[in-house]
């Protein structure tokens, strides 16, 4: 029983776009977009905003849960996020975002 996507299906910038035209907010939300322009605009805005945020780079790092699941975190620091990801039955699911923590000195 395969229970998780594999860690080569996880597409960082893929992914990111999803979270920005608010792909994970459930249908009622307000922030999410309704009708086909606002949908096309937001589909636009969220792919610029995505290769602007990654064209300095960004790191992934991921963590097999003992095939359960899979965890996936995105730094991004020209946005100062870390963005986290889990991979479970078969799909990947945005969970949250954070600001990245100031080095200690």
């Amino acid at each position: 029983l395969q229970n998780c996507p594999t860690i080569e299906s996880f597409e960082p910038k893929k992914e990111l776009k999803r979270v920005l035209r608010g792909h994970h907010l459930p249908e009622d939300h307000p922030d999410k977009p309704k009708g086909f322009l606002s949908e096309t605009f937001t589909r636009l805005q969220a792919s610029v905003a995505a290769e602007m945020a990654t064209f300095p780079g960004y790191e992934v790092t991921t963590m097999n849960f003992g095939g359960a699941c899979i965890g996936a975190k995105v730094r991004v620091p020209s946005v100062n996020a870390d963005l986290y990801w889990i991979g479970i039955l078969g799909k990947w699911r945005y969970l949250f975002q954070s600001e990245i923590p100031a080095e200690r000195s």
